[in-house]
């Protein structure tokens, strides 16, 4: 085998273990939670987050 090709085949292996990671990553019970959250964040009331905005710039000074 040629050098070139050698490097492709542990390049393309490369690769998929780090897909493999990621994936594995994506759906570990660790994760879970931090997604639920997330897919939580548009269901918020925008009121609250608006008027703490509103509040800080007020005053001009920083809590």
């Amino acid at each position: 085998m040629e050098w070139i090709t050698i490097a492709r085949s542990l390049f393309t292996v490369g690769c998929f273990a780090f897909f493999i990671v990621v994936v594995l990553l994506a759906y570990s019970k660790r994760a879970k939670a931090r997604y639920e959250e997330v897919a939580n964040l548009p269901f918020l009331d925008d009121d609250k987050v608006q008027e703490s905005e509103l509040d800080q710039a007020a005053n001009g000074a920083r809590k």
